[in-house]
């Protein structure tokens, strides 16, 4: 084989072309995250380099649901990025850094997720590193992680106990997006006020107010409470009538929502004053007292005008990540 065909086929076989497809996103993110770093930490290396902490490290993934990606991938890219910091918030840490895998068909395919992703780490104030990019895809997907610090205390959920009072933190400031069980109280407020929330999980926890957390995720507040029974391995009683909710705002619909910023609490109750004094200069929040966590076996009973049904028993599983004692 002659040298200009050989090179020819290096060219064409040894993937290098395929390297092209991280152009969109190197087109897309800021190349020096942490200016601190010199060379090092500019992006485009194999690995991410990020400055040292002091700390419990934390490390989340999520992957965006595929109906998501498909109909609006500007807002799966968004939603990439504010579960996964929610996800550290309620472990009482502080987002470092994000990456993220993305599948597509084509530049143009994948180009509204990441101006998603882009937009949420330029409103959280928290970089993108580096990820995986493939155009050559018969399908689009997205996964984002993150990797954040505990300075203080860990909100462990599996550090709940009887005799703790439940609360919910949730920002009533907003409304549901499009026909999506998801309360967006996030896309249009400004990057101050969504630092400043983001920030209040981890104060919380060094205030030592609060000592277990869950994020309200897919499953709503309800579905949430399952999660946060199962991890600590107790009963955990939630009043649907001490709930609040915005106006106009459905019951059913208000308990099964996705937050973009919501969080159950165990909180003992000698410091509940405290708590609700911490957080009473946040307008946009509410915080109120809905349930609190009992002996018995583990389980969750929902009440409402003074009666207990039983929604789920912790005999039947769910994550399989239950409480070991």
């Amino acid at each position: 084989m002659s040298d200009e065909r050989l090179v020819n086929a290096l060219l064409r076989k040894s993937g290098l072309l395929a390297k092209g497809d991280v152009r969109s996103a190197a087109a897309t993110f800021r190349h020096q995250p942490f200016p601190q770093l010199g060379l090092a930490g500019m992006l485009g290396d194999d690995t991410a380099v990020v400055p040292a902490q002091t700390g419990k490290l934390l490390l989340a993934c999520e992957g965006m649901h595929p109906d998501l990606v498909e109909e609006d991938p500007w807002f799966a890219g968004w939603s990439g990025v504010l579960v996964n910091l929610s996800d550290i918030a309620a472990m009482g840490g502080r987002p470092l850094a994000l990456v993220n895998s993305v599948w597509s068909g084509h530049a143009e395919g994948m180009s509204a997720l990441l101006e998603g992703m882009r937009f949420a780490c330029d409103r959280f104030g928290v970089p993108m590193v580096g990820g995986h990019s493939n155009q050559q895809s018969s399908y689009q997907a997205l996964s984002v992680a993150v990797l954040g610090v505990a300075e203080g205390p860990v909100l462990s959920a599996r550090a709940a106990c009887p005799g703790d009072e439940l609360w919910l933190l949730i920002n009533k400031a907003g409304s549901f997006y499009r026909h999506y069980p998801f309360w967006d109280a996030a896309t249009h407020a400004s990057p101050e006020r969504l630092r400043t929330q983001l920030a209040l999980l981890p104060a919380l926890a060094a205030a030592q107010l609060v000592h277990a957390a869950k994020d309200i995720s897919m499953g709503g507040m309800t579905g949430t409470a399952v999660m946060f029974a199962e991890a600590c391995g107790y009963q955990l009683i939630l009043d649907l009538d001490a709930v609040e909710r915005p106006d106009d705002v459905p019951d059913e619909a208000w308990l099964t929502c996705f937050p973009s910023f919501g969080y159950l609490l165990a909180v003992d109750p000698t410091c509940t004053r405290s708590l609700a004094q911490m957080l009473s200069s946040e307008k946009t929040l509410i915080c109120c007292r809905i349930g609190h966590f009992a002996e018995g076996d583990c389980s969750v009973l929902l009440q409402q005008a003074g009666v207990k049904h039983r929604f789920w028993d912790g005999g039947d599983g769910l994550t399989g990540f239950g409480c070991v004692r």
